[in-house]
């Protein structure tokens, strides 16, 4: 009892020490404690993640959130969520400032050619961040919250990603960094947006950064896992927060509402960016459960499934988005996470029996 009662004094000290509104402390028999939220990328995708995450307000389930992470607009969301959790923002400012956003709010096209310029989402997230909410540093944030980003030469030689924290709980973080500087390179899509120079790096080396989730954050739970072994205890459940993969098969569509005249490539190569996508998610889901078995016990997943499809790179359609995700999510529960691996782990299995049969037929003639 002694060693439980100190854990969960360590625990309280280090809510309190996340901000002015602090999440609640509840006691359990698990040593455990908590809400994790991990959001995924989704560029234009945005308000599905945000739908989602008003539901689970709504069914008071973020009563108890102690850290937060994301990657690319899911790093936007986990921001705003900030705002929301902390009384700053309402729901219903949040989805005003989306429904009311067009393609021109976030980049500009010059001429056919990529990238674009992504200055007016700059501008938009120093009035929306700094302006609106006060969040001027990463370390003003009042939750535990990690944004993950990477580089070029990391990604190709070391595969490495960088977690910033709004606490020190890992050697790159730096709580003193510009935090729409750290949002503008977490959404720096390769190819279509910009790579974005960090404002005077002190513990990252001095160079333009990218999107984390091309690295190995496009689910981003390392730093849920760096936050657990930072503080000594793990959290009660964790959600994961993703929008949909739509059925639209072909990167040239999507390339080119941004202007790429030979787009076709693409779909004669027949690269998908959506099944690449997909895969990706499949695939750190999976490394999760290697990575720590007992916290995928309370891992939920939740990504909506409905038939409508909207392009990644189209912000003109927001509201709709938001309300046909809202529909969606009010009759449907997030998902333990090894039920929602099952399908994908059937459908391995059943592609090994495929390849291994001309095999065996061999074998026996």
């Amino acid at each position: 009892m002694a060693i439980l009662l100190f854990s969960l004094a360590i625990s309280a000290f280090l809510v309190l020490d996340s901000g002015k509104h602090p999440a609640p402390v509840q006691e359990n028999i698990s040593g455990r404690h908590g809400t994790a939220i991990i959001m995924t990328g989704a560029a234009a995708r945005i308000p599905q993640e945000a739908a989602l995450l008003e539901e689970l307000y709504k069914r008071g389930k973020l009563k108890d959130v102690v850290f937060i992470s994301g990657v690319s607009s899911g790093a936007l969301n986990a921001v705003i969520l900030n705002g929301i959790l902390s009384g700053k923002m309402t729901w219903s400012e949040y989805r005003s400032i989306l429904f009311n956003l067009k393609n021109s709010d976030i980049f500009i096209q010059e001429g056919k050619k990529l990238p674009v310029n992504t200055e007016p989402a700059r501008n938009l997230y120093k009035k929306v961040v700094e302006g609106r909410l006060g969040y001027h540093q990463i370390g003003d944030l009042p939750y535990m919250t990690a944004i993950s980003f990477t580089n070029i030469k990391d990604l190709v030689l070391k595969k490495r990603v960088y977690r910033m924290c709004s606490r020190k709980i890992n050697e790159e973080t730096d709580t003193t960094l510009s935090l729409v500087d750290i949002m503008m390179a977490s959404s720096a899509f390769p190819v279509a947006f910009p790579a974005v120079r960090i404002t005077n790096p002190k513990t990252i080396p001095d160079v333009e950064y990218i999107d984390g989730g091309v690295g190995d954050d496009h689910v981003p739970f390392q730093a849920l896992l760096d936050f657990e072994k930072f503080r000594g205890i793990g959290v009660e459940r964790v959600y994961i927060i993703s929008r949909k993969s739509d059925s639209i098969p072909e990167i040239g569509e999507e390339l080119a509402g941004l202007g790429l005249k030979d787009r076709k490539i693409y779909d004669r190569l027949g690269i998908s960016l959506e099944n690449v996508l997909k895969k990706d998610i499949i695939r750190r889901l999976e490394t999760l459960e290697e990575k720590a078995p007992e916290l995928c016990q309370r891992t939920y997943v939740w990504i909506p499934d409905f038939e409508k499809d909207f392009f990644l790179m189209n912000f003109n359609n927001l509201k709709e988005q938001y309300e046909v995700t809202q529909q969606w999510a009010r009759i449907h529960n997030p998902v333990p996470l090894a039920q929602y691996l099952a399908p994908y782990r059937k459908k391995e299995r059943n592609v090994r029996i495929l390849l291994q049969r001309p095999f065996a037929i061999r074998q026996r003639d």
